[in-house]
């Protein structure tokens, strides 16, 4: 009897043993597995699915730098053009104007330049397809921006005719300026979010041969005595770029969706700050 009991003291005891051992080799492997895991050993593969999945997310969601050539900043700037017989007040004599205040007519104004041109370049000026005034408008400002309305180029009103799809006007243009206005690219940022192209501006009188810094022509920088070497907008523009610290300065913002199409925004204009 006590033979027994002895007995069955060992198998508990051989038992309990055993179990602790089991439970060490599980806790053993799955430390050995952990590491495993960790350093990359075992799952390889999938771990570096996932690293490179969420790299490519962080990637996708910080702005990315974007460069632009000279005469792709000049395009953006220029697309913002009112019409004037001589600079416009529009821009150089405003603090800055946002395109979520701009009315439909107001949007197509501040364009003006551009389809003017295009008025010309169909071979008259009183007719532009609504089609063209659309298309202009949407490159600019963005998609579904359009709105039927008249509007003024400089001269007249120019209003739709429904029937023939042509906005037209009845009001003749003339005259000519006698300033020169350069407004080069000083400095751009871009992100695949925004663009920010920064400008500076001055103004040569043909009449009084003088250079200004301010549209009204009160503020002038220097006079020009050479005939030999007449200003013109080249010789101007490098003087306002070599010249940019003595000057106002306008910067136009543009934002992207796509990282591709960047449409205006605003323009804010240092000149009273």
């Amino acid at each position: 009897m006590e033979e027994e009991k002895k007995l069955e003291t060992k198998k508990k005891g051989n038992g309990l043993l055993i179990t602790i051992i089991v439970l060490l080799v599980i806790i053993i492997l799955l430390l050995g597995f952990y590491i495993c895991y960790d350093k990359g050993i075992i799952f390889q593969g999938n771990a570096e699915k996932d690293k490179e999945a969420t790299e490519k997310k962080e990637k996708t969601e910080e702005e990315e730098n974007i460069e632009f050539s000279e005469s792709e900043l000049e395009e953006y700037v220029n697309s913002i053009r009112p019409v004037n017989i001589g600079p416009s007040a529009l821009i150089y004599n405003s603090n800055g104007v946002k395109e979520s205040e701009l009315s439909p007519r107001e949007k197509i104004e501040y364009i003006g330049v551009n389809l003017n041109m295009k008025a010309v370049s169909n071979g008259n000026e009183a007719y532009l397809s609504e089609n063209d005034v659309k298309n202009a408008v949407e490159k600019v400002y963005g998609p579904n921006t359009y709105e039927k309305t008249t509007f003024n180029l400089g001269c007249g009103d120019y209003v739709l005719e429904e029937a023939t799809g042509r906005y037209v006007t009845i009001t003749g243009c003339g005259g000519s300026s006698t300033t020169i206005v350069s407004n080069p690219v000083v400095e751009y940022k871009a992100t695949n979010k925004k663009l920010e192209i920064t400008t500076a501006y001055a103004f040569y009188s043909i009449a009084s041969k003088k250079i200004f810094k301010d549209f009204d022509l009160q503020m002038e920088i220097e006079s020009r005595t050479d005939d030999a070497s007449p200003m013109t907008e080249e010789s101007l523009k490098e003087y306002a770029k070599a010249n940019q610290d003595r000057l106002f300065h306008i910067t136009y913002v543009f934002e992207s969706t796509d990282g591709n199409n960047y449409y205006f925004k605003e323009f804010k204009n240092d000149k009273n700050v």
